[in-house]
């Protein structure tokens, strides 16, 4: 008869020793080219899928019900040896967002860039460099941070900006992201 003190601990070190939210296997590499392996891994937190245009190849993808987008940067005239990607979210503020909201969480977020686009949109980015590859297991924890990332905006700057609460940098609110 097995004894669950043998166990119980295996199972807790197995637990540890993966990602968070990985239903994919996550061996190998991730580069640049590998369009359909970073739609596969961003598709373990939700809905993803590849799509191409004339400007390129993107993944449309959703997270915890924000839909974002990663879109690959310095590739070769053929779209092809891309070396970075950037996760990409925006919501539509209808003057709801200010500057001063934007700049207070980048001023406060080491791994997020926030600005009100063209259309005064506040949106959110995180580069990504993927030059030589990295390893499918640093590439899913680079979703997680994306995860956090995108939670604590809402909290932080969507929500109270639709409030017309101005950003004040909540100090009862988790710390900046950080390793």
């Amino acid at each position: 008869m097995f004894s669950t003190r043998f166990f119980a601990p295996a199972l807790a070190v197995m637990a540890f020793s993966m990602p968070a939210n990985a239903q994919v296997p996550l061996g190998g590499m991730v580069t640049g080219n590998d369009f359909d392996r970073i739609v596969e891994i961003a598709s373990a937190y939700g809905p993803a899928e590849r799509q191409s245009s004339d400007e390129g190849h993107w993944v449309r993808a959703e997270m915890d019900g924000t839909i974002y987008t990663i879109s690959f940067h310095n590739c070769d005239d053929q779209d092809w040896n891309c070396s970075s990607v950037q996760f990409r979210a925006w919501w539509e503020s209808n003057g709801s967002h200010t500057v001063g909201s934007m700049n207070q969480w980048n001023r406060d977020r080491r791994f997020s860039a926030a600005y009100l686009d063209a259309r005064d949109n506040a949106t959110i980015e995180f580069d990504v460099n993927l030059a030589g590859g990295v390893t499918a297991v640093n590439f899913d924890d680079t979703l997680q941070w994306w995860r956090e990332v995108l939670s604590q905006f809402k909290a932080m700057v969507i929500e109270p900006g639709y409030a017309g609460q101005p950003y004040t940098g909540a100090p009862d609110m988790p710390p900046a992201v950080s390793k």
